[in-house]
């Protein structure tokens, strides 16, 4: 009996040991390990100089402010994972662009053809940057700075763009009522040919009797579906994959923002006169107009300009007309059938941001609290400076040294960028041809 209890001491104590180790060691790592939070940005109409804020979802609290020139509405873009913020400047031909943990401005010189009306940036791979002016559409790579293509199939301007999560497609939506998809791919296309025709969309999805006002997309991507909402009272949910309209929300007034929650089962249509409505999206009804009867939820004193859900589904971000940003939960519903969200509600937790007059863009950034106040953040992405010729990109000058005459400029050659002049050379032994890889 004694010697057992002289080893069960020891292993007992040992126990206890590692239990202490183990507590100290998840202080510390929390200690040093922040939490994500859901940063809420925001830009507003009279904003000031301090032209965007950052609030803290969960708290309230001011995080960061970013200094520059007012913004465009329909703008505000994250640049990969969160790297960098950017924006059209509200009336100037010009975007401008935000290191995430930087109150400055880049020093970088992005000039566009035009005001620009609405903007998005590709989440993944090579960042691409699509800026609609007035009825046109202008594709830039962000690596290069370089003008990949222009696209005009609108008939009045674009109001609205998104693109897909993986980056491969995107989508507008214009005053004219018509929602287009788009292939990234198809203007990389057409950068090796010299005579391609104007780029095509991918397919166009439908149209709407009056403007389009906001585009949502789940986050399965092409294999998910996109819903536009218009002043029509109407919001139209189309499957990617086949390009057709899967069914059409019916609603009393005019819809103005949209949303959806990551797994795209319900979503949140933002009203002309303050109300926002939940909609169950599972399970799928029958093809065809569905009513949305129950009364919207009264949010604001004026138009809703902007919805917006977190990652996890649990809160609502919303922004109007009245200068009001407010966070809300969302609480469970138990799914009946579409247009009929039973028991769906949203309790308001807390107002945090407010005086500076009508939102003109949200959006919810999940990320370190951390990563908005560090001095040594290590960029990755890059931004170059935008191309000012902004005619065809097939039509460019190209300097190419032959025999040795004239200064070399290769890294500005392609074999897509040869004009009709240079095409007609005839190169003899000994010249020297180069041939460079391209990669848009």
């Amino acid at each position: 009996m004694n010697n057992y209890c002289f080893y069960q001491f020891p292993f007992s104590l040992l126990l206890i040991i590692k239990k202490l180790i183990y507590l100290y060691l998840t202080y510390r790592m929390s200690s040093i390990m922040e939490p994500l939070i859901d940063a809420i940005i925001v830009s507003s109409l009279n904003a000031g100089t301090d032209c965007i804020q950052v609030y803290d979802g969960a708290t309230g609290t001011q995080l960061k402010s970013y200094r520059g020139l007012p913004v465009a509405s329909s703008t505000l873009c994250l640049v990969g994972h969160g790297t960098y913020l950017m924006t059209a400047q509200r009336d100037k031909p010009f975007l401008q662009a935000w290191a995430i943990h930087r109150h400055e401005a880049l020093q970088i010189r992005l000039v566009v053809p035009g005001k620009v009306n609405a903007m998005a940036i590709s989440a993944t791979g090579p960042k691409y940057c699509v800026t609609a002016i007035n009825e046109k559409l202008y594709i830039y790579k962000l690596l290069s700075g370089r003008l990949l293509g222009v696209a005009s199939r609108h008939y009045q301007p674009v109001t609205r763009l998104v693109f897909t999560p993986c980056g491969n497609y995107f989508a507008s939506g214009g005053e004219d009522g018509f929602v287009y998809l788009w292939s990234l791919a198809s203007f990389i296309e057409a950068l090796h040919k010299y005579d391609a025709p104007q780029v095509q969309p991918h397919c166009i999805l439908g149209q709407h009797s009056d403007t389009v006002t906001d585009l949502a997309m789940t986050s399965c991507g092409i294999r998910g579906f996109l819903v536009s909402s218009s002043l029509d009272h109407t919001a139209r949910v189309f499957d990617l994959m086949t390009g057709r309209l899967m069914y059409t929300l019916v609603t009393a007034v005019g819809v103005t923002s949209v949303a959806c929650n990551s797994l795209g089962s319900q979503l949140f249509l933002g009203h002309s006169d303050g109300t926002i409505n939940i909609v169950n999206l599972l399970p799928a009804p029958l093809h065809g107009d569905v009513q949305v009867t129950s009364r919207g939820i009264e949010c604001h004193q004026k138009s809703v300009r902007c919805v917006a859900v977190t990652a996890s589904g649990n809160h609502l971000v919303t922004g109007g007309d009245d200068g009001v940003v407010k966070v809300w939960s969302v609480i469970a519903a138990d799914l009946t059938t579409m247009g009929n969200a039973k028991n769906s509600h949203i309790a308001l937790q807390r107002v945090v941001h407010m005086g500076r007059g009508p939102i003109t863009n949200l959006s919810i950034m999940h990320t370190e609290r951390e990563a908005l106040t560090t001095t040594e953040l290590e960029l990755k992405d890059v931004i170059a400076p935008f191309s000012q010729d902004h005619s065809s990109p097939l039509g460019a000058p190209t300097t190419v040294p032959i025999q040795g005459r004239g200064k070399q400029h290769l890294h500005q050659l392609d074999l897509f960028n040869f004009t009709p002049e240079l095409r007609s050379i005839q190169f003899q032994p000994p010249d020297i041809i180069v041939v460079l890889l391209y990669t848009p």
